[in-house]
């Protein structure tokens, strides 16, 4: 017979699961949905939402009170022993000698780089940086003696990642179809970035450790040309590079989550990133921001693969990936101050056992890391404003926009700030993108992708001290200070993208939590249904977002704003209909210019000429003693003027050109008969 007090406490126990945990789950649940609920409505800033989003993370802590949460944080283990043979310097001579050819290699390039431009370009040097970095990392390599046998995988060792593969492979799909007509318009900063990567072929910009457009650093646009020249000057030539980046992006945050927590949620991670319309978008566009996300990602992935196995080819390999980042967008810079803040907590964390044991792998770190952005480091001090322009531009203290902002305004500078950091925080639940980058007015998440956020974000930030989630919490809050709070009309969707990784993993996160309290209620064991289930309701967000984007989004044609509607149009039209020997007038200014990326770029850089000034009598002089095939267009709010072009060119056909909108007119065509 049971004694009365385990009587007691089984019926304390039965109360908690059937009772006080549903109820607490429901409550933290009602919460977060009621917070995202007031700021879809209201677009903005919440005080009710706020306090809302703040109550139910700790009521869901304490529905989980006492309920194991290892499963759903149960990383890969930190092994007691190294994986691989461990590097000495000292000992191995070898690889003092192959660091010091990185150095003698690195010196070289550097001076090299100093020097005038020589006649055929600084390309060749590209040679010498690889085999510096080559050098390097071979310098923490194993000896050749370990290494193992390569033999091909079995079926049942490949299995486990045929999801993965499958997943991919989806991924890529979505990415690629109908590359050129979603989104339909060519932005222009797209146009752009593809005339430098045009300049690239033809030799114009011959040294990939500069900055070209806007600052943007031209190993970008070498990136980039190889597609142009296998494509062509077309949508595909210009977007694909940038899709098969976003496609890699999927397999290396799995991988990036598998480590840091389990292989259950890193499936459920990537199935929703796989089709987040944002991730989607951005993947789908000739520019180079979605490589942020690929760089921060495989940066910590091999961080903490090097801390868990002490294994510093590892370490090594991740302060190239830092050093890769400094030769594309600027906001990959991240990863600096990333592997800065997780190197501080396992200091903090493991103190002088961290020296001890991941040397090598600190020292690998942070050699790799040095030799692969030498050129870039050497280029910010030789043109400081120039490495850092697009920074000078958009910071709200560089480009002196805070103290206009004071004086527009009428308000403190730390109540401006203020409104920048609830902007930027909301980027996901309430505030919507205010460029032509993606324009759409919804926020990024809906009712349950938010709600669930805010509880798996909230549980991360509670928990910050545990090193793998740390990693997760620094990316998104690093990236939302750093590429929102401190730049210029915050969120700019096109600096944030690398936060989606990390937000759709706090998404995920927050159902494994919900889910994991529904589990304890009803007495089941967390087993293979948990899982399918977390991967069946992120199966069904991501179909939903792809839906979002390809039916709800795609044909409003927002993303490129009205100018790249007509650029993209015009660039059709001038080369489908315009004969190549034909000069194009066009009276755009001062809204457009011939010049605009997307007409030059899609055109093959066609003749182009502005009437810059309005028309005002019938044309003479040099335009009107043009002996070549001329075509006028004018945009609407220039159709007027056609009266003063008539008379010298008489007997001409006059097309309207529709809105694919609206059919309202986009621009005039005039073609005299010459």
């Amino acid at each position: 017979m049971p004694s009365p007090s385990n009587v007691a406490s089984g019926a304390k126990s039965s109360y908690r699961e059937t009772v006080l945990i549903p109820v607490l789950l429901l409550a933290a649940f009602g919460l977060a949905l009621f917070a995202q609920m007031r700021w879809l409505s209201l677009r903005a800033f919440d005080g009710w939402a706020l306090a809302s989003a703040l109550l139910a993370v700790p009521i869901l802590m304490l529905a989980l009170r006492g309920v194991s949460r290892e499963m759903l944080l149960r990383p890969a283990p930190r092994e007691t022993q190294p994986s691989v043979p461990a590097v000495t310097l000292t000992d191995e001579r070898w690889r003092i000698g192959l660091l010091m050819a990185a150095v003698v290699a690195t010196l070289i390039l550097l001076a090299g780089l100093a020097l005038p431009s020589p006649a055929s370009g600084y390309n060749w040097y590209a040679l010498l940086w690889i085999l510096a970095i080559g050098c390097s990392l071979a310098a923490f390599a194993p000896a050749p003696s370990t290494w193992p046998r390569l033999r091909w995988p079995t079926l049942a060792k490949a299995q486990p990642w045929m999801p993965l593969a499958g997943l991919t492979l989806v991924a890529l799909v979505l990415r690629v179809w109908q590359l050129d007509a979603m989104p339909a318009t060519l932005g222009g900063d797209e146009g752009s970035q593809g005339l430098e990567a045009m300049k690239v072929l033809r030799g114009e910009i011959n040294n990939p450790f500069s900055t070209g457009w806007l600052g943007v650093p031209t190993m970008s646009f070498y990136f980039n040309a190889p597609t142009i020249a296998l494509f062509g000057h077309t949508f595909v030539g210009l977007r694909l590079p940038w899709a098969l980046i976003g496609t890699l992006t999927i397999p290396v945050t799995y991988l990036l989550v598998a480590r840091l927590t389990n292989p259950g949620l890193a499936l459920g991670t990537v199935i929703l990133l796989t089709g987040f319309h944002y991730h989607l978008h951005f993947s789908r566009l000739g520019s180079n921001q979605i490589a942020d996300g690929l760089f921060v990602a495989l940066m910590l992935l091999l961080l903490y693969r090097g801390y868990d196995r002490r294994d510093p080819l590892a370490w090594g390999l991740s302060g190239m990936v830092i050093g890769l980042a400094h030769f594309f967008y600027a906001g990959a810079r991240l990863t600096v101050v990333l592997a800065i803040a997780v190197l501080l907590l396992l200091l903090i964390r493991d103190g002088k056992q961290l020296w001890r044991e991941q040397q090598s792998g600190i020292v690998a770190l942070l050699s790799v890391g040095l030799v692969t952005a030498a050129p870039m480091i050497q280029y910010a001090f030789r043109f400081p404003d120039d490495f850092n322009a697009r920074i000078n531009a958009v910071g709200v203290f560089q480009s002196g926009w805070l103290e206009r902002e004071q004086v527009i305004l009428g308000q403190s500078a730390l109540e401006i700030m203020t409104t920048q950091f609830w902007k930027a925080i909301l980027l996901y639940n309430a505030i919507s993108d205010p460029t032509f980058w993606y324009g759409t007015h919804d926020p990024l998440f809906g009712l349950v992708e938010g709600a669930f956020f805010i509880l798996g974000l909230g549980y991360a930030i509670l928990h910050l001290g545990n090193r793998r989630l740390f990693p997760l919490v620094a990316w998104w809050g690093g990236a939302v200070i750093i590429g929102g709070v401190l730049t210029e009309n915050p969120p700019s969707l096109q600096r944030l993208i690398t936060t989606a990784q990390p937000a759709v993993f706090f998404v995920i996160l927050g159902l494994a939590l919900f889910l994991r309290g529904v589990w304890a209620a009803i007495a089941v064991q967390v087993g293979r249904s948990f899982w399918l289930t977390i991967g069946t309701i992120a199966l069904v967000l991501s179909l939903l977002s792809v839906r979002y984007y390809v039916v709800d989004y795609t044909p409003r044609r927002i993303y490129g704003h009205t100018n790249s509607l007509v650029a993209t149009s015009m660039a059709g039209y001038v080369l489908e209909r315009v004969d190549p020997e034909a000069l194009v007038v066009f009276l755009g200014a001062p809204r457009m210019y011939y010049g605009f990326g997307t007409i030059l770029y899609l055109t093959g850089e066609s003749r182009g000429l502005d009437v810059t000034e309005p028309l005002t009598a019938p044309i003479g002089g040099e335009l009107a003693n043009l002996g070549e095939p001329l075509v006028f267009i004018l945009l609407p709010e220039r159709r007027d003027e056609l009266a003063f072009i008539t008379p010298r060119f008489p007997d001409g056909t006059l097309e309207v050109v529709p809105s694919p909108l609206d059919d309202e007119p986009l621009f005039f065509v005039y073609r005299p008969d010459m």
